[in-house]
């Protein structure tokens, strides 16, 4: 008995020598602090996105609702604005309203760097229009904030990227390389006339970037769990979206005498069944490429056991499946949207419908999600029908690669004491198009903690859009 105890404490002990040295060499992959002077922004910067922001670039899921002559509207309000870039750019409109500015690099022959925003902004929903603290296209400023659809996503990168440019312009600067600005105007409706249509012909003159720079990452504040910093996340990837619907017919009747199985009856089953079966958690390469980086700046025993993933990854999974955002982050997600059944409170239909939307994790097939679906619901009744095309997972984007490492210096550069991150997107971007021209895709706005997406009171602080065109000023200054 001895000896065994002997032999358990040896264990033991060697195990926390293996945990501790390890968390040793947990070395951290931030940059040493640039140098960098902030670039002077005047008030008249802030003006042009109010403007922009007043006109009403919405995008419909219905094409016939879009209003074109708002969009018409847009252009010239960036032409006028942007004199200097529409001037010494070449300039060319994809299907009418897609725009692709090309300013040409002193090295015609390395690759260039694409650079996106999109112009359209989602509607507003008029049974929340009061809960706004200012019109919602005034552009107002209140507090220090410029409220509006369109103030985070995606006008004020857009604006932020064309008063960079229009700056380095005036100064006299050519960029090393080719810079293309790619402005897609349906990004809200899957972007098939702007950005994959602007994708298309890329590829067919052979353009392949170095990298491409879109939205989807964010400044963020003391929001990533055990860090305690402030973090910049940078998309490397982001999740496919699939849904499908599910279908069953089984005879009605009157409701005084149902069935033992109804159509609504195995319909809810089914779906709460999927519910209650998720698919199964992993921590795939985003979310190792993301511990690896902020995991040696936690404090010593978040930092043991990001370093030691062999031994703590359940604790890891169990800890980020509690929250709706590190749950997606970890797992291909599932989530009933529609229920359609019944038009009469005592007559039991005889069908049923449901629709159940998938975001998917990189490696995870439209397959792969049926398959799941079959085995959870094991009815063979209920009818699974794909809905839309959908669309796949990214690319990973590689964080060895030299534009991450660009990209990084540069955040790190105009915002100091920030632990800069790769991350996997949750939703879509227009850039998924280009990831046939470049492994090399990355999504970051230069916002922190941007308030009311898509939502109520979409507002970004002044000092934060200012602070934004610094940064695509030294990110162009810089190639």
């Amino acid at each position: 008995m001895k000896t065994f105890l002997k032999l358990i404490g040896a264990l033991l002990f060697l195990l926390v020598v293996v945990v501790l040295v390890k968390t040793v060499l947990f070395k951290s992959k931030q940059m040493q602090e640039q140098s960098y002077v902030p670039l002077a922004v005047t008030d008249s910067s802030v003006v042009r996105l109010q403007r922009a922001i007043q006109i009403k670039t919405i995008s419909y899921d219905e094409p016939t609702k879009m209003d074109s002559s708002a969009f018409s509207a847009f252009q010239h309000f960036l032409v006028s604005s942007y004199p200097a870039v529409f001037a010494g750019m070449e300039v060319e409109y994809v299907n009418f309203f897609g725009i692709v500015l090309h300013w040409k690099g002193l090295d015609n022959k390395g690759k260039p760097a694409v650079l996106m925003a999109h112009q359209d902004v989602v509607p507003i929903e008029e049974a929340t229009r009061s809960q706004w603290d200012a019109d919602p296209f005034s552009g107002e400023i209140k507090n220090g904030f410029v409220y509006g659809r369109g103030a985070i996503d995606d006008k004020g990168s857009l604006i932020a990227i064309l008063e960079a440019a229009e700056t380095l312009v005036k100064q006299g600067f050519k960029p090393k390389c080719d810079i293309y600005f790619v402005f897609g105007h349906d990004e809200e409706v899957m972007g098939l006339q702007g950005a994959k249509a602007i994708a298309k012909l890329f590829k067919e003159r052979n353009i392949a970037p170095r990298f491409v720079l879109d939205e989807g990452g964010i400044v963020t504040e003391y929001k990533v769990p055990g860090l305690g910093k402030t973090a910049a996340v940078v998309g490397i990837a982001e999740k496919g979206y699939q849904t499908l619907k599910l279908k069953i017919n089984i005879p009605g009747g009157h409701s005084s005498m149902p069935e033992h199985k109804t159509a609504i009856d195995e319909l809810a089953k089914a779906v709460v069944a999927l519910k209650d079966h998720p698919f199964e958690a992993e921590l795939n390469s985003t979310v190792q490429n993301f511990l690896d980086f902020v995991g040696p700046e936690m404090p010593f025993t978040s930092k043991m056991a990001m370093a030691n993933r062999w031994l703590f990854t359940p604790i890891i999974k169990s800890t980020y499946a509690k929250s709706p955002t590190g749950n997606a982050t970890i797992r291909t997600t599932t989530a009933t949207t529609i229920f359609n059944a019944g038009v009469k409170e005592n007559l039991i239909p005889g069908e049923a419908e449901a629709t159940v939307n998938f975001r998917t994790l990189p490696g995870v097939s439209q397959a792969d999600v049926i398959a799941h679906v079959k085995k959870i619901i094991d009815n063979n009744q209920i009818q699974i029908i794909p809905e839309g095309a959908g669309h796949s997972p990214s690319q990973v984007a590689s964080v060895t690669d030299s534009s991450f490492a660009y990209i990084q210096k540069t955040i790190s550069a105009y915002k100091k004491d920030i632990v800069v991150a790769p991350y996997l997107v949750l939703g879509a971007t227009d850039s998924r198009y280009f990831g046939d021209l470049t492994a090399q895709v990355f999504r970051f706005i230069p916002f922190t903690d941007p308030e009311g997406f898509h939502g109520v009171n979409e507002r970004i602080k002044v000092s934060e859009f200012k602070k934004g065109i610094g940064f695509y000023y030294e990110l162009m200054r810089g190639m």
